[in-house]
């Protein structure tokens, strides 16, 4: 399903979809529109600090900052897409400007 510089998660150790996920919980504050949402990592971008979760509201690409700490807003900046459709497209065109 994913295509360059995207990865799908579940080709790396399930280690690190853990740490993405710590992570992720570390840099938001109660105010983040993504605190205390259940998520799950589904891919990594590979050439930047960006991982696309899915929520029962649809999906997000997040930009990490990997500072390991709580962040004040609006960081970590995220995308979000409300269906495949949306989300499809940003891929592409993440797809166009990485070749």
């Amino acid at each position: 399903m994913f295509q360059e510089p995207w990865s799908c998660i579940e080709d790396y150790p399930f280690q690190l979809k853990l740490a993405l996920e710590l992570e992720l919980k570390k840099e938001l504050i109660p105010v983040h529109a993504l605190y205390e949402i259940s998520f799950e990592v589904l891919a990594k971008r590979e050439d930047q600090d960006d991982i696309l979760i899915s929520t029962e509201s649809g999906f997000y690409i997040v930009h990490l900052t990997w500072s390991g700490r709580a962040e004040a807003m609006p960081f970590p900046c995220f995308q979000y897409h409300r269906d495949l459709e949306s989300l499809n497209k940003q891929l592409s065109i993440d797809m166009e400007l990485y070749s």
